[in-house]
């Protein structure tokens, strides 16, 4: 049993230091963003969830920008149709 425990601690050691584990570091901390917006939003129809969860992945994707400056640059790039 020591040897199984001392075998996962090994492993969890090297897991923490190499670039898959950022990849679920960073997967989580998408979730846990995602989970405390979504909460703010009370009973979102299961038909329109996807667009909640794209409009969280676009914030979160730029969280560290300007998301006004953003979406006005896409919209320059991508201008909405009237038809």
């Amino acid at each position: 049993m020591w040897a199984t425990r001392n075998t996962c601690a090994s492993n969890t050691t090297t897991a923490s230091s190499s670039p898959a584990r950022a990849h679920v570091n960073g997967i989580e901390s998408f979730w846990s963003y995602a989970k405390r917006r979504l909460v703010k939003f009370n009973d979102v129809p299961r038909p329109t969830f996807y667009l909640y969860l794209k409009e969280t992945e676009f914030r979160f994707n730029h969280r560290r920008d300007n998301l006004y400056s953003v979406t006005l640059s896409i919209l320059r790039k991508n201008p909405l149709s009237t038809s």
